[in-house]
């Protein structure tokens, strides 16, 4: 039987939602006093800053997978069962990173921080690569009539799972070399997101509009 993917990008794009709703809340609110100078506040500000930077990036982040997740699943035809199950698999480990963003913030150079963000990352990102290796081992991706559009719907899947494979990499690399230096760490983590934004040479949207009005 052929299950579709809209319930399952539906669920999806709630549980991310919620997760950027909790992530926000670890930015808590100064205690200003009404008689606060400016002193006050940019010290108040100061102490934020951190949890910020953490919260901007892994925003960023959240956005990265659910934009990975958004196309990987324009770009199927089906789902089952077992994708389902680890479709979870990967909610689960993005459900962490609130609680990871908000370690980092807390204590942005300490080794044990920036070892446990990036585990969390780096389990994000291979779960979502599992997945990717799975749609295209069970064909669950787009075939069509076309097998120009068959063909590069195909080298959609495999760049994005390349890309996956370099994401989980630096993440790995990321954690022992917290601990020899921090900014080593950072500069794994800071990999994953110039991979996103350098164009790849297929737009992900139109070819996902197009598999939809052969649908």
């Amino acid at each position: 039987m052929k299950i579709g993917t809209s319930r399952v990008e539906a669920f999806s794009d709630g549980v991310i939602a919620i997760v950027i709703t909790i992530m926000v809340l670890e930015l808590k609110l100064p205690d200003i006093q009404k008689e606060a100078s400016t002193r006050d506040i940019l010290h108040h500000l100061t102490e934020l800053a951190p949890y910020f930077v953490a919260y901007v990036f892994s925003f960023m982040m959240v956005g990265i997978f659910w934009t990975n997740h958004h196309h990987m699943f324009h770009l199927l035809e089906k789902t089952n069962e077992p994708l389902l199950g680890l479709n979870l698999f990967f909610l689960f480990w993005m459900s962490l990173i609130p609680f990871a963003s908000g370690i980092m913030g807390a204590n942005p150079w300490l080794p044990t921080s920036s070892a446990i963000y990036g585990f969390i990352m780096l389990m994000t990102t291979l779960s979502l690569t599992i997945m990717r290796i799975y749609t295209l081992k069970q064909g669950l991706i787009h075939k069509d009539e076309d097998q120009n559009l068959t063909y590069k719907i195909y080298t959609a899947s495999l760049q994005g799972k390349t890309r996956s494979y370099i994401g989980t990499v630096a993440y790995l690399l990321a954690i022992p070399l917290a601990y020899v230096h921090i900014l080593l760490a950072y500069l794994c983590f800071i990999i994953p997101p110039i991979l996103f934004f350098i164009p790849h040479g297929i737009d992900d949207e139109k070819l996902a509009a197009r598999i939809e009005e052969k649908n």
